[in-house]
């Protein structure tokens, strides 16, 4: 490849960067604007639902804004110590929920991750994971979009699948 080339190649990809960066800051002027003057809903409430169908004992954490009717729901289950989430959610993260704004879901999790002493553990890794699928469950139905749309959309067109007849031997051919 000439110098000329490789310039003129450099030149494009910068031009595609920039008309990128264009479309993503008009996106998200026209976001702002639609939600001008609205405000951002914040958490009223924080509470655990356990319950074990079939045997298996599941954790819920449900989280209730200030907006009426708007809730979301996350599965916080950690089956081993089933236990333990429940306290988790409601005398550690609780606390430090109440009042914050739900579309900042990030700063919630960073914060809600190093305001503890033993980060990293089971327990408070499911309880965390619980609040952030109920944030995230609560910014989509505000949106009025399912949350893997939130999450970049539809991954596959189609599904793959797997066949199996246990009636034929390794040895028949087919």
């Amino acid at each position: 490849m000439r110098r000329r080339e490789l310039f003129g190649a450099a030149m494009a990809s910068t031009a595609a960067a920039a008309l990128l960066t264009t479309k993503e800051a008009s996106a998200q002027d026209a976001v702002a604007r639609a939600a001008r003057g609205m405000p951002s809903p914040k958490i009223r409430d924080v509470s655990v639902i356990e319950c074990a169908p079939q045997g298996v004992r599941l954790t819920v954490v449900k989280i209730t804004t200030d907006q009426p009717g708007l809730y979301g729901y996350g599965c916080a289950t950690f089956t081993q110590r089933a236990d333990l989430v429940k306290p988790a959610v409601e005398l550690y993260l609780k606390p430090l929920l109440l009042g914050r704004t739900v579309d900042r879901i990030e700063d919630i999790w960073q914060m809600s991750y190093n305001s503890s002493y033993w980060r990293n553990g089971p327990v408070e890794n499911n309880a965390i994971s619980g609040v952030d699928l109920a944030l995230w469950d609560l910014v989509a139905k505000q949106r009025g979009e399912p949350v893997h749309h939130l999450l970049g959309g539809k991954v596959t067109c189609c599904r793959l699948t797997w066949h199996f007849r246990a009636d034929i031997s390794p040895q028949t051919k087919r």
